[in-house]
């Protein structure tokens, strides 16, 4: 009966039940319904955070799946809502208020940093945790470079996947059939 009440309140309640729990799993195979609640909770409070700050507009275009990775490394290091969004904005800058791209002498933006060759892409490859979980099964197949990102295609037992290494700084895996592996932030 308990799980029956927390059904049907998930799917028309803002609560955060069960949301804790979920996130931290790191080979999610798919964007999981307590993940997206994170999500759209996590943009609601870095938005009430600094109103001034934050696009809400922008903000709801984020994956989900970066939200709740970034949340999840911002609360491992003790952070608060402005540290996650900061650490979102590194990838999705337009996230940021009157954010002008090459207008901010310190700027973080993409545009300001060289695109990785493929040797550092692959470097970063540690930064994903199921890579890391699984490095001794995996076996890169191909690399295949993309407009922004690095492709990585790998083989794990009967399993064939991808990699991606994006130049904004975020890396995910997905098998051939769609599944979701897992996503990180490696910048």
């Amino acid at each position: 009966m308990k799980q029956a009440g927390q059904l049907s309140s998930t799917s028309n309640s803002s609560s955060s039940t069960a949301t804790s729990s979920s996130s931290s799993s790191t080979t999610t195979k798919t964007v999981s319904a307590a993940d997206k609640k994170e999500a759209e909770q996590m943009r609601t409070n870095i938005v009430q955070s600094d109103p001034d700050s934050w696009d809400s507009a922008a903000l709801a275009q984020v994956p989900d799946s970066v939200i709740v990775a970034a949340t999840k490394k911002s609360n491992d290091m003790g952070g608060d809502p402005g540290t996650t969004a900061n650490m979102i904005a590194e990838q999705y800058p337009n996230i940021k208020k009157g954010n002008s791209t090459n207008s901010d002498p310190d700027s973080t933006d993409v545009g300001d940093k060289p695109y990785l060759n493929a040797d550092e892409a692959k470097q970063q490859l540690a930064s994903l945790d199921y890579y890391r979980k699984n490095k001794s099964e995996i076996e890169i197949t191909s690399t295949t470079k993309g407009t922004d990102d690095w492709k990585f295609n790998f083989t794990k037992g009967n399993m064939t996947g991808t990699i991606y290494v994006e130049n904004t700084g975020l890396i995910s895996a997905t098998s051939s059939d769609g599944k979701e592996l897992g996503s990180g932030i490696w910048r």
